[in-house]
């Protein structure tokens, strides 16, 4: 395939900080006001992207578009103290891979193939049937220790398409009190696939458990967008209720331009096998790892349709027909419950919530996305249930695929961002955000396990990290279908550095690159103001400064949680003895380490 010319690349950078500068305001990603600003000292200095006049600049190559493609080239640069081979292999290790994005289609098929071989011996954790996966049962059969991976292979359904945007009642805040559902910030539509169930829940559900959800369906057939707020309430699988459906995911839909996408009836983008070859990988490797209960279940298959009519093309309008649907959609168990960013939209109530997150679902989330790479790890990402649990969903770009651009000269392989994990972009700007009545910061995994941030890890986690280390990358790239060989080395090098090193060393040593972009961008960033007090250059060069997602290693922010261990199916604690409580933090609610664990 032809490159995109230097000129389009330079437009399309553009576009994206002027879209961000837009969404700024209305828009709680990608720059939300959960972010924390904090006067660290710059390390070397390069030159922001310059004042942003207007988005017709972005086609003329005037003076905005050749700053930002200055910028662009600067922020590559190689300006490490560590040498690139020690925090990500070179270039030349992925093989078939296109001038304008990775592998080619014809390598990504062979992929999928050698994975398909590789793992006969191991037996899907569930069959597929159209487009229907029992995901209770496969997660049941991880739980149960059986040696299985993924899914079978799906066919094709037609499904009755909903939106899932709408309102929730909580139960945990109190009768009458509804918060708002998401469906994200993403050019993908994700909607609700209706008429869809694990068996295992229709069974519990009782008789005639499908026919209610029919009929609640159908009910729905005059609310505006097709919206059904009882399907989304579906939480229980007791006899007499309802089961949910879970959400499909469609990367691109001909004739709905969300965010201005277009793309071809029955033409696959590019994008999209990716993506697909990209989550049926990382849910191979979360059934091994024992990882895959913290996030939602994910599957592929051909889907025919109707996406209803209002569905959002962007922050500020909405498409005003039905359009059909006949392409692959990426199917997620559903997330029961809110994200966390509606969750707080209720500040006086949502404390209390976080507080009650069981302290071994936030340790397993720590580890499920350092391990597999998670750099969208944001409020809206992460859904929390009537009973407190934890969900992780948008799964897709996970394993390296949200950095990796073969054509840059500074190769991001893995850039780890999640609001678990400090000393990343996600973490770092919660840790004192005054939203969610200041709690967020509990949600670091120190808060949980202790200021040493060392865990105590399962065995079946220990014996998968084990063999990640231990075989070479080709072997693991070929075994779970991953896309490139590249994503593969860093998994290799992640769960060697996890199982030597601890999760704090390995963290540090994961986000070393990260840094090198950080710094050659901190000269430039405005600090001390708010983002609404910031200029088009002030904004501009802080959307530069964001292009890393590394972040100074701070003291937890914990409030004096006291952590929920009760009942745990495993404590992740290294140290049993840490019960966290306001001894365990200063005046401020960070937390204390003590001169035992400075050592």
């Amino acid at each position: 395939m032809p490159r995109v010319p230097r000129r389009r690349r330079v437009a399309a950078a553009l576009a994206l900080v002027v879209a961000a500068t837009r969404a700024a305001c209305s828009s709680a990603h990608p720059v939300d006001p959960f972010h924390e600003l904090v006067d660290d000292p710059a390390t070397t200095v390069v030159r922001g992207p310059g004042s942003v006049k207007k988005h017709a600049e972005a086609s003329s190559g005037s003076g905005a578009a050749a700053a930002v493609a200055a910028a662009v080239d600067s922020w590559h640069a190689d300006t490490r103290t560590t040498r690139l081979a020690d925090v990500a292999p070179a270039r030349e290790a992925s093989h078939g891979r296109e001038e304008d994005g990775g592998n080619a289609d014809d390598a990504i098929e062979a992929i999928v193939s050698s994975a398909a071989k590789r793992n006969a011996a191991s037996p899907p954790c569930a069959p597929c049937d159209g487009c229907s996966v029992d995901w209770a049962a496969a997660s049941r059969a991880v739980s149960l220790g059986e040696a299985c991976r993924g899914h079978g292979s799906c066919g094709g359904c037609e499904v009755d398409l909903r939106r899932i945007n709408g309102t929730y009642g909580l139960k945990r805040l109190g009768d009458g009190v509804e918060v708002k559902r998401e469906t994200g910030a993403s050019a993908a539509t994700v909607l609700r696939a209706v008429g869809v169930f694990s068996a295992t829940e229709l069974d519990a559900a009782g008789p005639r458990a499908g026919e209610r959800a029919t009929r609640l369906a159908a009910s729905a057939s005059g609310i505006p967008g097709g919206h059904d707020v009882s399907l989304d309430n579906a939480t229980s699988t007791s006899p007499g209720n309802v089961p949910a459906s879970p959400f499909v995911k469609f990367v691109c839909i001909p004739g709905l331009p969300r965010h201005g996408t277009n793309c071809t009836p029955g033409v696959p983008t590019k994008a999209e096998t990716r993506l697909v070859t990209n989550t049926e990988s990382l849910q191979r490797l979360s059934d091994f790892c024992g990882l895959e209960s913290i996030s939602t279940r994910s599957w592929v298959a051909r889907v025919v349709g109707t996406a209803p009519a209002g569905l959002p093309l962007d922050p500020w309008s909405n498409h005003p027909d039905a359009v059909p649907v006949n392409q692959t959609g990426i199917f997620s168990s559903p997330a029961r419950g809110v994200a966390l960013s509606a969750l707080c939209s209720k500040p006086a109530l949502a404390p209390a919530v976080l507080r009650a997150i069981p302290s071994h679902e936030i340790a397993k989330a720590a580890v499920f996305d350092f391990l597999f790479c998670a750099g969208d790890r944001h409020t809206q990402n992460v859904y929390v249930g009537d009973d407190a649990s934890i969900t992780l969903i948008d799964n897709d770009n996970l394993l390296g695929e949200q950095v990796f651009k073969p054509e840059s000269k500074f190769e991001r392989a893995c850039a780890v961002s999640s609001l678990f994990l400090p000393g990343t972009m996600e973490s770092w700007r919660l840790r004192r955000s005054k939203y969610c009545g200041g709690a967020l910061g509990t949600l670091d995994y120190r808060c949980h396990v202790g200021p040493s941030g060392e865990l105590a890890l399962p065995e079946k986690t220990r014996r998968c990290l084990r063999t990640l280390a231990d075989d070479d990358a080709e072997t693991t790239r070929a075994t779970f279908g991953m896309l490139e060989r590249v994503y593969a080395e860093t998994l290799k090098k992640r769960a060697g550095d996890l199982l030597s090193e601890g999760l704090t060393e390995a963290l540090r040593r994961a986000g070393l690159a990260e840094k090198a972009i950080s710094d050659a961008a901190a000269g430039e960033r405005p600090v001390g103001k708010l983002w609404e007090e910031l200029d088009e250059d002030g904004k501009a060069k802080m959307m530069a400064w964001r292009d890393s997602m590394w972040r100074p290693t701070e003291p937890a922010v914990c409030h004096g949680l006291v952590p929920n261990w009760e009942g745990a199916p495993h404590d992740w604690r290294r140290d049993a003895r840490f019960e966290g409580g306001n001894a365990t933090c200063d005046e401020t609610g960070a937390q204390i380490q003590s001169a035992t664990e400075r050592k």
